[in-house]
């Protein structure tokens, strides 16, 4: 039982920051933000940027779960190696 509420606690405080850092629970949102800062573009550019390589994929409509991966892929490319 101890487990389940330190699992549960560790979900909602991760919740609680990622919230916090980019002020929205959805992928698509944190990978919009992350590009905008990293690349210095306004986020209307970083929105069209991202629905291109979207449709380049053929994805029209991306789910969270596609923007999630994506976002995945961007924050490893920005770590150091080794």
């Amino acid at each position: 039982m101890r487990i389940l509420f330190f699992a549960a606690l560790l979900l909602v405080a991760a919740g609680a920051a990622t919230f916090f850092k980019y002020g929205s629970l959805h992928p698509c949102d944190w990978m919009e933000r992350d590009l905008a800062e990293e690349s210095g573009l306004p986020l209307l550019a970083v929105q069209a940027r991202i629905a291109a390589e979207f449709l380049i994929d053929g994805i029209t409509e991306p789910s969270p779960s596609d923007c999630l991966f994506r976002w995945w892929d961007l924050r490893q490319e920005g770590l150091p190696e080794g």
